[in-house]
């Protein structure tokens, strides 16, 4: 991200990402609602994403209910492969996810330096809400566009910090297991 933004921590991601620009400020009605949203919508994304622990012993109870996990896994990934062909979502880009802001390929589209907007993540393939995050254009480069996220309530702000983490703590471990 920018020069002060570089060691904040962050992961990379390919998602639809769509900027909606806002003339003037943002209704505060709106940022409330909005961060709400954003909210659920981490919730959500937490709870398809959790994982069960490991049982060393499983009983009959135990292993029944992984075998039906494993169904329920399984019907989940065939959603998530078919949902986006019948969703009208925005074309997907590499993204540099941050809790404080975002960075994308600058394209023809990509909003002027101190616009303000909306930015719309679909983070998860099968959670229909995008996160709505205000946000402020930076310079950015001259391939990159940067957007930096406005504070919205304390806690949808700890929420996709906490998202961040988790995702960039899989991302070292998957870099690990190579």
């Amino acid at each position: 991200m920018s020069d002060t933004s570089d060691a904040t921590l962050s992961y990379r991601v390919e998602a639809p990402i769509r900027w909606l620009p806002v003339a003037g400020d943002f209704n505060a009605a709106e940022l409330e609602h909005a961060a709400e949203m954003n909210q659920r919508v981490l919730a959500q994304i937490a709870q398809f994403e959790e994982r069960g622990a490991t049982i060393d012993q499983p009983t009959p109870q135990d292993v029944e209910i992984q075998r039906l996990h494993a169904k329920l896994d399984l019907l989940l990934s065939a959603l998530a492969e078919l949902a986006p062909r019948f969703l009208d979502r925005p074309p997907r880009k590499p993204l540099r996810l941050s809790w404080s802001g975002l960075r994308w390929p600058r394209d023809a589209d990509t909003a002027a330096e101190g616009g303000q907007g909306w930015i719309e993540l679909h983070l998860h393939p099968i959670v229909l809400q995008p996160l709505r995050w205000p946000a402020r254009m930076l310079a950015g480069d001259a391939t990159e566009a940067e957007a930096h996220f406005l504070s919205t309530n304390e806690a949808a702000q700890l929420s996709l910090e906490r998202y961040v983490f988790q995702q960039h703590r899989r991302a070292v471990a998957a870099a690990r297991r190579i």
